[in-house]
């Protein structure tokens, strides 16, 4: 009789060691996919810390350039007012020449209406002008 129970045996064996590795061979996938969770939990973490950083990193750029932009109108008002200035003055020196040109033109006897032709002069300064080197002369 030993010999007829050997292939039920067997069989309940290869069921059993079947039974087994059904169950092992997907703990074994699912610790795999307990593992790269795990690596893809740490990878977001990094992740995660470089956008901190990013965004850290912008913040203070962004208030550089707040800085700078502040900074660039205070220069480009400062360049506008010597700007205005260096005008004044050229225009001044101009009006210089032009009172000088009128007080030699007077002195050669010009009229009025040529001092102001000529040197653009407005009326009451060519008057002006004619007067005081009537009054020179």
């Amino acid at each position: 009789m030993s010999g007829s129970h050997d292939p039920v045996i067997y069989l309940a064996v290869a069921a059993l060691v079947a039974a087994i590795l059904a169950i092992m061979l997907p703990l074994a996938q699912l610790r795999r996919l307990a593992a790269e969770q795990q690596r893809q939990a740490e990878a977001l973490k990094a992740i995660q810390r470089d956008l901190r950083a990013l965004a850290h990193s912008a913040v203070s750029v962004g208030e550089r350039v707040g800085r700078l932009e502040h900074s660039g109108k205070g220069v480009e008002q400062r360049l506008e007012t010597l700007g205005l200035q260096q005008e004044k003055l050229v225009k001044g020196e101009e009006g210089e020449r032009s009172v000088d040109q009128a007080i030699k033109m007077a002195g050669k006897g010009a009229s009025i209406e040529e001092l102001m032709e000529i040197t653009g002069l407005s009326r009451g300064e060519a008057e002006l002008v004619a007067m005081m080197h009537r009054l020179e002369s």
